[in-house]
């Protein structure tokens, strides 16, 4: 596949592959990221104008935890010199997140009184420690009070959230918590909680002793315990931050793991001579850099950017000597101006789909021109893998593009399925927004190029949503014809638990902006069927087979609860599939010869509904 090359069009137009175009050594980028960052920046104020705002919440029925201004001071003391020690090893100095502190030089740590007792808070679904949107809500009203009174808003600062939700069995050294447990950005404002308890102690990290048992991940060692619940802290602080999960490439491993991957399990493992220790990696701290918490300057905090000029080049010409010889290694290299400036290029290679994991990462800085190039190699074997390109701007903000590859069991990388992506993109692009001239010009140009078949039918069938066709019900179907696509015919009801019922194509919605059928190949009919959902089809009997596919939508399989599948004939469930989660499909091939009704559902899996974006994919008929 060497050669290959695939045009991502956002600006000006296309250019060719640029070889000359060497990525910037890692240890190089920061001094270059800095010049551009500085000069957007100075002057600096002389003192921070934001700073990272902590609260302790606790319940009605229960006072703080034991010495929980000590112990949580110390704690985010060493949070703190960890990103410190990060920032300056990738060659940004020694900064690291600004904190509100009194005029003694304490730690300030605001206290809430919460309005609902510790049960109002145990029962929430899920599994426990994973943190409750619920939770959150009822924690941040609570909040609310203090922070006026403070004369301080959630609206475009960060926040830790401390929650003496949790229960210690000294006696039985047995722990487990119901405490919201995650971290968020949205607007200018970041906000992340973390469970506090009279066991969380720093000066625990290197023992050994004694075994607890923990609810969430069953026994292990007192530091073990220090390490994953302050290391949480760290992680969840990350997102606050702006920053999204990603792991450590080949090279990085030596470092040990990445703390927005999985390195919240071992922060500070080197302490008890355990295991590998968590680090930060470049993508998180060239992100970091401009930071208002790390950067000591809010100039523009807020201010929305703009790409003034992106092309995007995706291909497999390596230059670097040291990965052209390596499997699987694909290079990104573009030209790019905006507004604030760019000083920074992230790139994440998600092959899994796990939410960002074990997404390994490249970063580079743009020349004079804007112009620059990122390899990376050892990418792991996938079907639909996701190169999410984020530019970094001087005033915090983030500008995202991305693309798609594959990898082989070779380890070849293979852009073919982009390539047809890109191909239907400018046709998807206005059937999103139902502009159906554009969409028939587009399907003309598609019709008349030697594109596979696969890709014209997916053209014909999405600009038919437009046109408003009507279509027989199955029971309708001429009684020649032998075989029949579920999804061009005419359902006798439909209802969906998320936006609205639709057939050959994703409803209009914020979240996707796009139409296609994606479930990490491209599929040409089906149907949209967010849990809880249900599609009735009337066959009166004339209908011998039903089979197809069932699956959850690319962009939310690392998100999604998940959901089941079931087929009802005349009432009568005849089919149920297992859970359905991350790329995992469901398969059903069923005989329904006299079946007069059909019914399609899908449930939620679990007592969450969230990301549940579920896809009957090629549904179809035979007689």
């Amino acid at each position: 596949m060497r050669g290959v090359l695939i045009a991502m069009l956002l600006g000006l137009g296309c250019f060719a592959a640029r070889p000359d175009i060497l990525p910037v050594p890692e240890d190089q980028q920061a001094a270059l990221a800095l010049k551009i960052i500085d000069a957007y920046h100075h002057p600096r104020p002389a003192t921070p104008p934001r700073q990272l705002r902590i609260l302790y919440f606790t319940p009605s029925d229960r006072g703080p935890a034991p010495q929980y201004q000590q112990r949580l001071s110390t704690i985010i003391d060493d949070i703190h010199d960890f990103y410190r020690d990060g920032m300056e090893r990738q060659g940004f100095g020694p900064k690291s997140f600004a904190m509100e502190r009194d005029a003694t030089g304490q730690l300030i740590i605001r206290v809430v009184n919460g309005t609902e007792p510790d049960s109002s808070f145990t029962d929430w679904p899920g599994r426990p420690g994973t943190g409750s949107p619920e939770g959150g809500k009822m924690v941040k009203d609570d909040c609310r009070p203090v922070l006026k009174a403070a004369h301080i808003g959630f609206d475009s600062e960060t926040f830790l959230i401390f929650c003496n939700l949790a229960n210690w069995d000294e006696k039985a050294l047995t722990f487990r918590h119901h405490s919201p447990y995650y971290g968020e950005f949205s607007g200018n404002s970041g906000l992340c909680f973390a469970a506090d308890s009279g066991i969380l102690n720093l000066d625990d990290l290197p023992k050994k002793l004694p075994i607890l048992h923990v609810e969430e991940y069953g026994d292990m060692s007192l530091g073990k315990f220090e390490t994953i619940f302050i290391g949480g802290v760290a992680h969840e602080l990350g997102h606050a931050f702006t920053l999204p999960h990603c792991g450590e490439r080949w090279d990085e491993k030596a470092l040990g793991v990445s703390i927005m991957g999985v390195g919240n399990h071992t922060y500070r493992d080197e302490r008890r001579g355990d295991g590998p220790r968590a680090f930060l990696t470049m993508a998180s701290a060239m992100r970091l850099a401009s930071h208002p918490l790390f950067n000591s300057s809010d100039k523009g905090w807020g201010k929305d950017p703009k790409l003034t000029h992106c092309d995007l080049l995706l291909s497999t010409n390596i230059a670097l000597p040291a990965l052209a010889s390596r499997p699987a290694a694909l290079r990104v290299e573009g030209t790019v101006e905006g507004s604030p400036p760019i000083y920074g290029v992230v790139a994440y290679f998600d092959s899994v789909h796990d939410g960002g994991y074990r997404a390994p990462t490249a970063t580079s800085v743009p020349d004079a021109q804007g112009r620059f190039a990122i390899e990376i190699s050892d990418l792991a074997q996938c079907g639909d893998g996701e190169a999410r390109i984020e530019f970094c701007h001087a005033n915090g903000a983030i500008s995202e593009r991305r693309l798609g590859f594959a990898v082989t069991p070779e380890g070849a990388v293979d852009l073919s399925q982009w390539q047809t992506r890109q191909a239907l993109q400018p046709l998807a692009d206005a059937v999103e927004n139902g502009r159906l001239a554009d969409a028939q010009r587009a399907l003309a140009k598609i019709r008349k190029s030697e594109t596979p078949e696969l890709e014209k039918t997916i053209a014909r069938n999405l600009v038919d949503t437009l046109r408003g066709k009507p279509k027989p019900s199955p029971a309708g179907v001429a009684a020649d014809v032998a075989t029949v696509m579920l999804a061009d015919t005419q359902p006798r009801e439909s209802t969906v638990g998320w936006l609205t019922p639709s057939a050959n194509r994703i409803p209009t919605n914020p979240q996707i902006d796009s139409p296609l059928l994606d479930c990490g190949t491209l599929f040409a009919t089906g149907f949209f069927a967010h849990s809880p959902s249900r599609y009735v089809f009337d066959l009166d009997g004339k209908w011998k087979n039903l089979h197809g596919e069932g699956g959850l939508h690319t962009a939310m399989q690392a998100y999604a609860y998940g959901v089941i599948f079931i087929i009802k004939a005349d009432g009568k469930e005849v089919y149920r599939s297992s859970t359905i989660r991350g790329s995992k499909k469901a398969e059903y091939d069923l005989d329904i010869t006299g079946v007069k009704t059909l019914e399609l559902m899908v449930d939620k899996a679990s007592e969450r509904n969230g990301g549940n974006w579920a896809l009957w994919l090629d549904p179809q008929l035979n007689r």
